[in-house]
């Protein structure tokens, strides 16, 4: 588990199944996930399927977000790991959309870079964000990423083809959140 002031990070589990079923079918946090979005919802069994694996994984870290009650908030996930490189992929979704803009969001962000730095030895920690997301911007942003760069049009949003950005930080830049 990866503890701060006021969430706390504990692995995930496949028992986690219809926590991420809510979230993955509220089209409201889908719309603010990473671009890459399936046209329909996913089922239970094929989230439960995604979970096995990603329990399973050994270059891959998932986290549920919980709040000091244990009450889960979101998720976190270290990814597309090249321990070469020292570099993974960091996601962070906050799941009830009355938690947004509290907070957790940065707070997630900021024990999972200190959890790749740290303990995971990592250089690099980048993330890919859709252009619309902004509190996701202003988050990274506030955490020290740095914009790398643009994928144009990468997806398809509400009629038109939008674009997503690269952000990201280096241990040796350190973080500010």
């Amino acid at each position: 588990m990866v503890s701060g002031e006021d969430i706390h990070l504990r692995s995930l589990r496949t028992e986690d199944v219809w926590l991420m079923y809510r979230w993955y079918n509220d089209p409201r946090v889908m719309e603010d996930m990473t671009p890459r979005q399936e046209l329909f919802a996913p089922s239970v069994e094929e989230i439960r399927l995604a979970l096995e694996q990603a329990v399973a994984s050994t270059t891959e870290r998932y986290f549920v977000i919980q709040d000091g009650a244990g009450r889960a908030l979101g998720f976190t996930s270290l990814t597309s790991m090249d321990m070469r490189a020292a570099s993974a992929r960091l996601t962070v979704v906050i799941g009830d959309r009355n938690d947004w803009g509290k907070g957790l969001g940065k707070e997630a962000t900021k024990r999972m870079i200190d959890y790749a730095f740290n303990v995971l030895n990592l250089h690099r920690v980048y993330a890919i964000v859709a252009d619309h997301n902004l509190r996701a911007i202003s988050c990274l942003e506030a955490c020290g990423f740095v914009h790398e760069g643009t994928l144009r049009d990468d997806h398809y949003r509400r009629g038109a083809y939008r674009s997503s950005h690269i952000m990201s930080v280096l241990r040796d830049e350190g973080f500010t959140c």
